[in-house]
Parts: structure tokens; C-alpha cells; sequence
């Protein structure tokens, strides 16, 4: 009988001890679970930390003369993108360079430096350009006068004094192309162009500082020209 009774508290004990560790287990898994980040507190990290550097920094934007527009995107651009850096990438204001100061020392310049945006820079002090290069803009009405299509399409490089290319890293030493559009949205000229520079502002600065990856891809933002057409 006693020994009857041992192993039945034998067995009883090992499978206590069994469930003790299994529990153990779940409750691992719950912490992991709970102490693991968030996805909407995940980033991806900032290709160039310009926040991180020193000095003057001037965004020179390049129209062509072939591509008409209702208003001057050089103007809109540059707004953009100086908010954009100072409100996402957490530039001091002062480093940066508003457009008037731009087109101040452009005029100055003689006509085949009037888009060098190291000319430009050297006025200035500069010790960071962030070139910006208008490739393609389409912006059209259609039914009622007040809905629109719009896309933009600019190659953006970020330089130091010396010319050196900070940014992108890229092997073939390309700039980064970034194309936003939308299409059928309701506003105005005025709302229309400054959507379409503030989504590429955005589409640029994003790579500056440690951006929340729910954030880093917007609506506007275009991967292939597949959307629509004029």
C-alpha cells in the first residue's frame, strides 16, 4: 500500500512540474510577445542623419525652361522642403535658407550659372546643397473645373561644399527619382501644386532622419507610371 501511495506522489509531482515549465513557456511567449515593438513604433533608419551636421543648408531647385507650369514650382518646392526638414528631420531653421535668399543670389549670377546650385552655394556659405531636379510636371482639369490630375517627377541629390555627394549612396552615382501624382481630387492651381510639392518634400526628407515606417510610404507617392495618362 505505501508503496502504492509513493508512486502516485511520484507521478503527481512530475506532472506538476511538467505543467510548472509548460506555463513557464506561455508566459515566455506572452512577455516576448508583449516586449516585442510595436509596428507602428518600427522605423526605418535614415540613410543620411543631416540633422546630425553642421552649417548652412540651401535647397536649389531646377526647372527647365520646357516644362510649362501655372505657378513656379522652384517657389512651392523649396517651401516644402524647408518645412519638411525642419518639422520631420528636425533642422534648426536657421540652417536653412528660405527662397527668396535663393533667387536673391541667383539674379546675381550670370545666365549659365543661374541653375549651378554650387554657385549658388558658395553665395550663400552653404555647407549643404540639396539639389533638386524637375524632371516631368502635368497638372489638367477635367469635368468640373475644379478637380485635377497632377504628377511630378524630380531627381533630388544632397551635396557637400567641396561637391562630394552625400547622398544617395548609390554605386552608379545616380540621384534619387521620386514621382507623386493623384488624380480626381478637388481643390485649386494654388492647392493642387503645393500637394504635389509637399509629397515630394516628404518623399526626400524621409531618408534624413529615422522615419516610422507606417509614415515613410504616402498616397501620393508613385512607383510606376501606370495611373493615369494625358
Amino acid at each position: 500500500m505505501f508503496v502504492k501511495i509513493k508512486n502516485i506522489l511520484i507521478t503527481v509531482g512530475i506532472a506538476a512540474t511538467a505543467a510548472f515549465w509548460t506555463g513557464c513557456g506561455s508566459i515566455g511567449g506572452i512577455g516576448g510577445a508583449l516586449s516585442s515593438e510595436p509596428e507602428s513604433e518600427k522605423v526605418k533608419p535614415a540613410e543620411f542623419k543631416l540633422a546630425e551636421t553642421e552649417g548652412k543648408i540651401v535647397v536649389v531647385v531646377s526647372q527647365p525652361a520646357w516644362i510649362k507650369t501655372p505657378m513656379d514650382l522652384r517657389v512651392s518646392l523649396t517651401d516644402a522642403f524647408n518645412t519638411a526638414l525642419e518639422e520631420k528631420a528636425e533642422i534648426k531653421k536657421e540652417r536653412l535658407t528660405p527662397y527668396m535668399d535663393v533667387l536673391k543670389f541667383r539674379m546675381g549670377l550670370p545666365d549659365d550659372k543661374k541653375d549651378d546650385p554650387f554657385e549658388i552655394a558658395s553665395k550663400l556659405n552653404a555647407q549643404y546643397i540639396l539639389a533638386v531636379q524637375i524632371m516631368d510636371f502635368e497638372l489638367s482639369t477635367f469635368a468640373e473645373r475644379d478637380f485635377y490630375n497632377g504628377l511630378i517627377i524630380t531627381k533630388s541629390c544632397l551635396f557637400d561644399a567641396k561637391g562630394d555627394k552625400m547622398w544617395p549612396q548609390d554605386a552608379n552615382n545616380n540621384c534619387r527619382e521620386i514621382t507623386v501624382g493623384f488624380e480626381a481630387e478637388k481643390g485649386t492651381v494654388k492647392s493642387a501644386v503645393e500637394r504635389l510639392s509637399g509629397a515630394t518634400a516628404h518623399c526626400v526628407s524621409r531618408y534624413f532622419y529615422n522615419c516610422k515606417k507606417p509614415l515613410f510610404r504616402i498616397a501620393e507617392e508613385q512607383k510606376e507610371l501606370d495611373f493615369y495618362t494625358w
